[in-house]
This record gives C-alpha cells, structure tokens and sequence, in this order.
C-alpha cells in the first residue's frame, strides 16, 4: 500500500525505509524513553504500576514492566473521532460512497 502511495516504489526500498525507521525509532526509545514523531504523535516507554496478583495458590506482588504506548496528535484524535460517529450500517470505508450518500441509493 506504501508503494501505492509513493508511486509504485520498489519493495526494496519500501522495506529499506521500514527498517531504517524501526531502527532508528528502537534507539531513540532506548536512549531518551520517547520519540515525538512529527503530525502523528509521540512513542513512548511507560512503566506499569506494580499489582498484587496470584502465582498458583499464592498472593504476591507483580513488577510492573514497561509497554510502549503511542500518543496521537490531536488531528488525528479529531479524525477517528468523527468516524466513531457513523453508525457502521452505511459502510464507513466503502468506496462507493459519495458525501454520504451510497451510489445504489441515487439512481431510485
């Protein structure tokens, strides 16, 4: 889909670019704990609180470890927000859709 977009990019490249930017967002996570990502949002290590749990018939404490949590910009809060409004009967993704309306309903 990435080719798609770029134009029909070989999958060389594409895979090339993945990799790079897996690489390089792996060493800013393990050097400062986070990465801001520019119009997307922020990466970032958060630590879990630690839990009491079971472990077999016994109570104990659960460390807590570290997740990686992703942090949207808040244009793209905005954007699936609007589609959480659509009640999913009309297809949210379908192409034949046209401002709101499905392309079958028209011609009645």
């Amino acid at each position: 889909m990435l080719s798609e977009e770029n134009n029909y990019v070989d999958p060389k490249t594409v895979k090339d670019f993945y990799m790079g930017l897996v690489r390089v967002l792996s060493s800013e996570l393990k050097a400062k704990g986070g990465v801001r990502l520019p119009h997307l949002g922020v990466f970032a290590l958060v630590k879990q609180k630690d839990k009491l749990g079971w472990a077999g018939k016994y109570q104990r404490m659960i460390l807590g470890s570290y997740m990686l949590k992703f942090y949207p910009a808040d244009s793209w809060r905005l954007y699936f927000k609007g589609l959480e409004k659509r009640t999913g009967l009309e297809g949210a993704l379908d192409p034949r859709e046209k401002i709101g309306q499905i392309l079958d309903d028209v011609g009645q």
